[in-house]
């Protein structure tokens, strides 16, 4: 019976291992993301900069420049300031939450654990009586 207990246990424990190993794994992929999107943005920034600094130098030499252009990249740019505080929320929330759960190494050490001591190996008191009890009856000495 308390074989049965501790294989439920353990398989408990298994299969929570393997949630937390999932879930190291889905925030790993989600940081990677976010951080390939706040390179692009910050690219798209960058490009877009240029093009208004060089149209704000063609305006200086006098040449026209149509301000619906400079409004567009206005507008581009702030699009893109917002987009790129909201990656940065994002990861600000991705690392609260690292914080709150096991890193893999964790999951390993608790894998590790689990395997090397192996719970259903180990037998309480009472199995330990009972076994003694059914020994000593076979050889004889007690009935």
């Amino acid at each position: 019976m308390a074989s049965r207990d501790m294989s439920k246990v353990l398989m408990r424990i298994m299969h929570d291992i393997r949630a937390l190993d999932n879930n190291v794994r889905l925030i790993a992929q989600q940081i990677k993301l976010i951080k390939r999107n706040e390179r692009i943005l910050a690219r798209s920034i960058l490009a877009l900069s240029r093009k208004l600094n060089m149209l704000k130098e063609s305006i200086g030499r006098g040449s026209s420049v149509d301000e619906s252009k400079i409004q567009e990249l206005q507008d581009q740019i702030l699009h893109i300031r917002e987009d790129l505080m909201r990656v940065q929320e994002d990861v600000e929330y991705i690392k609260q939450q690292l914080h709150r759960t096991l890193t893999s190494d964790d999951v390993a050490e608790l894998k590790y654990i689990v395997e090397t001591i192996n719970p259903l190996e180990f037998v309480t008191y009472k199995q330990v009586g009972e076994l003694v009890e059914k020994k000593l009856r076979e050889m004889g000495i007690i009935r």
